[in-house]
């Protein structure tokens, strides 16, 4: 089963993530203790989420598990989203890996009622076949009761771990897609029966990943939501570039028995770290080396950049165009986000909502209404000075090609090529200077340039100077109990704990409290960045507290500074 969900070549590349496995076996480890800690992972798309629980699953079923706990893993999209269909499938695959425990075949099998209740028979439990027996009279109704139908199926691992004295990670993909049941009146909110059931439970904890990034922070993070603080949610980001060498380094080897580093600082320039655009970048440049002959070099690397992006059968041309009509759909009208959407990739970095106005000669009420919506569907973001910018600077250059009508049908002529490498590679550049490195995944590349500087103390929030610690040590750290975890754990002249939120919300006092009692129990000086800023709450408590807090713009003038070219 491993071979078929989880292919050689995806575990023979696998690259880092470390953290995040971690975070899982930890979740795992507690589990078996009678701790529940349900985990939620969130990321853009294919930058690596559903590879991090199948690389966890597999590492799991080597070790043979801990002879207590059934992992099961289960792709959310792959189901039906009709409540009867998804109500038998969710039994199924959850019973495909209590009961094959992943080393056996295909799990279709198990969708099938009469299989259903002839394998929970086997077990010689009248509870589980009472259970199972039930739920199937409800199915065969000919009004089935929807509501009665899922909270049934999502509570059968409880039943069952009960009834085995057993426990049950639960993995699921994609997580955001069940939203698609609330279309049934009788279901009314499947989160909030989602969290019925959790609430419920005791043998069984979750695991649950979504690229939809605004809406993970709907469902985990705010209050109204019902699984507010019932899972921590954690942040799959691109690689920063030692790992992103790593992992270009692997797939060119084939090309030659070192790659240079200048080839490796080029794929990192063009991808940002991105694992999806890495694997299309070097894939292509893998092409042009055998079919073409062409060099190793950085020239090469930019053009292969050039020609997935805009080729029609590029990977990057397609995971865009996938994307972008994916969010789309999920808009109000087409028209109007398309416009705006064409006018900020024209900006070629970001775009005020005046300006945007101004150009698209609309009200700026109704300007905003759909940048909120384009925000909510995460193509756009907002900065901390007010101005929107696409989330993606990939995307942002896709779009604005796209829009233009330039596609390409085949490899142009090289003078042709040079002439859209030059062209495109200062487009880019563009881009990404103006979303500047503050990124969750590099601000630690930022924090390893700190070398003895000083800088104005306004960068971090109060007055004065700042003089930047020399660190050897930068790494995540999370204590062995799981009680204190810090993104960034400095060490060096100076010992310094670093939180880093790159969300669309200003982050509050009972963040930064957190990472007050963090950093006091490590002996740290605490450092707040957040993205978007700080309430007015936030920022008092930090000026009480002396407590360093920056947000995008300032992070973005002090990695000027500080950057090594």
């Amino acid at each position: 089963m491993m071979d078929h969900i989880y292919p050689d070549e995806e575990r023979r590349f696998f690259t880092d993530r470390e953290r995040h496995l971690e975070s899982l076996a930890l979740s795992r480890s507690l589990l078996a203790d009678g701790i529940r800690r349900h985990l939620a992972l969130s990321g853009f798309r294919r930058v690596g989420k559903t590879v991090i629980l199948k690389e966890y699953l597999r590492r799991h079923l080597l070790e043979g598990g801990d002879g207590q706990t059934v992992v099961a893993y289960l792709d959310i999209p792959r189901l039906a989203l009709t409540p009867e269909s998804f109500a038998v499938q969710y039994v199924g695959s959850i019973l495909y890996w209590m009961v094959e425990g992943g080393a056996g075949g295909r799990m279709e099998p198990y969708w099938d009622p009469v299989f259903q209740l002839t394998t929970v028979g086997g077990w010689g439990d009248r509870r589980l076949s009472d259970y199972m027996v039930r739920f199937h009279q409800g199915l065969a109704k000919e009004r089935p009761d929807h509501h009665m139908l899922l909270e049934m199926a999502l509570n059968w691992p409880e039943i069952w771990a009960q009834a085995l004295d057993r426990r049950v990670l639960v993995m699921l993909d994609e997580f955001p897609e069940i939203l698609a049941l609330n279309n049934y009146p009788q279901v009314e909110s499947v989160v909030a029966l989602f969290r019925a059931v959790l609430q419920s439970q005791w043998r069984v904890c979750y695991v649950v990943a979504g690229s939809a990034l605004s809406l993970m922070e709907r469902i985990f993070l705010r209050a109204d939501s019902p699984l507010f603080v019932h899972f921590q949610l954690e942040t799959v980001g691109p690689f920063g570039r030692n790992d992103s060498d790593d992992l270009a380094g692997q797939r060119l080897a084939s090309v030659g028995p070192a790659v240079a580093p200048e080839v490796l600082a080029a794929v990192y320039q063009v991808t940002r770290g991105h694992p999806f655009y890495i694997y299309a970048v070097t894939m292509r440049v893998l092409e042009m080396a055998a079919l073409l002959h062409r060099p190793l070099t950085p020239q090469t690397v930019q053009e292969a950049f050039v020609l997935e992006t805009l080729s029609t059968t590029g990977r990057i041309h397609n995971l865009c165009r996938y994307v972008l009509e994916g969010a789309l759909q999920r808009t109000r009208g087409e028209t109007m986000p398309k416009a705006i959407l064409r006018a900020l990739a024209r900006e070629g970095q970001s775009s005020t909502l005046t300006r945007l106005a101004q150009a698209l000669k609309r009200p700026s009420g109704a300007i905003r209404q759909v940048l909120n919506w384009l925000m909510e569907v995460d193509l756009v973001e907002q900065r901390a000075d007010k101005s929107y910018v696409f989330r993606d600077p990939v995307l942002h250059l896709w779009v604005a090609y796209y829009y233009a009508g330039l596609e390409l049908t085949g490899v142009p002529h090289q003078r042709v090529l040079d002439q859209l490498v030059a062209e495109l590679m200062e487009k880019y550049q563009q881009a990404t200077t103006e979303l500047g490195i503050a990124k969750e995944s590099q601000v630690p590349e930022l924090l390893r340039h700190f070398g003895g500087q000083q800088v104005d103390g306004e960068l971090f929030g109060f007055p004065g100077e700042v003089r930047l610690p020399a660190f050897q040590r930068v790494e995540p750290y999370r204590s062995g109990d799981g009680q204190v975890e810090v993104d960034a754990l400095c060490q060096g002249d100076e010992s310094w704990a670093v939180e880093i939120k790159w969300r669309g919300r200003l982050a509050g006092v009972k963040e930064l409290q957190r990472l007050l009692a963090a950093a006091s129990t490590l002996a740290a000086r605490p450092w707040f960045i957040s993205r978007a800023g700080f309430t007015p709450e936030a920022e008092a408590l930090a000026r009480q507290e002396r407590m360093m807090i920056s947000d995008q713009a300032q992070v973005d003038r002090l990695a000027r500074m500080v950057r090594r070219d």
